[in-house]
């Protein structure tokens, strides 16, 4: 008896997994699921046998796609009207700015702008006395780092040169030293 019963509870949990492992698969496009419900369902005769939980999933899942689908399309349509908005705004504001042009309304009259030709030829005016500026401080800087340059050349010359000097010397008294030593030697081992 119990492994009759052993059985029977095994078999039962089997089941019972094998189910929710089924239902927690979601096939990914509606063509795979429908090819899971009616291509892969039994048939009796010429009629398919197709279990309802299926028909009824893969029901859901084409309402929740329609349903995503009608949202995207309101967005979009939202989305439109806003650009065709912005666009007939822009529009407007272009038409304006196109009429006021050549006319002073301080005077009341229309007028042909010689700023259309003087407001070019004065920024480049501007430009070049800029660039111009912009050069001859360039030019004054280079001419100031050479000097600088040369100046460095020169006290690294003469650091180098009194490096070698004060080794020279170092060396000299380093060698009296030593000569000094070896007569205090001398005379000590002289004395004894």
């Amino acid at each position: 008896m119990n492994k009759t019963f052993f059985k029977k509870v095994m078999v039962l949990l089997f089941t019972t997994f094998s189910i929710n492992t089924y239902a927690w698969q979601t096939d990914t496009t509606l063509a795979q699921q429908y090819n899971e419900v009616v291509v892969k369902s039994g048939s009796y005769k010429v009629y398919k046998n197709i279990k309802k939980t299926k028909i009824e999933a893969f029901w859901k899942n084409i309402n929740d796609t329609l349903q995503q689908q009608k949202q995207q399309l309101i967005q979009s349509k939202t989305e439109l009207e806003k650009t065709k908005q912005r666009i007939a705004e822009m529009e407007t504001v272009i038409k304006e700015s196109g009429s006021a042009k050549g006319k002073l309304d301080g005077l009341g009259t229309s007028i042909k702008n010689s700023a259309d030709t003087s407001i070019p030829w004065g920024l480049s005016i501007l430009f070049g006395a800029a660039l111009v500026f912009v050069f001859l401080r360039s030019r004054n800087a280079l001419n100031e780092a050479k000097q600088y340059n040369e100046r460095y050349d020169e006290l690294n010359a003469e650091y180098r040169d009194f490096k070698s000097k004060a080794n020279e010397k170092e060396r000299k008294l380093a060698r009296e030293l030593q000569d000094e030593r070896n007569k205090i030697e001398e005379l000590k081992a002289n004395k004894s």
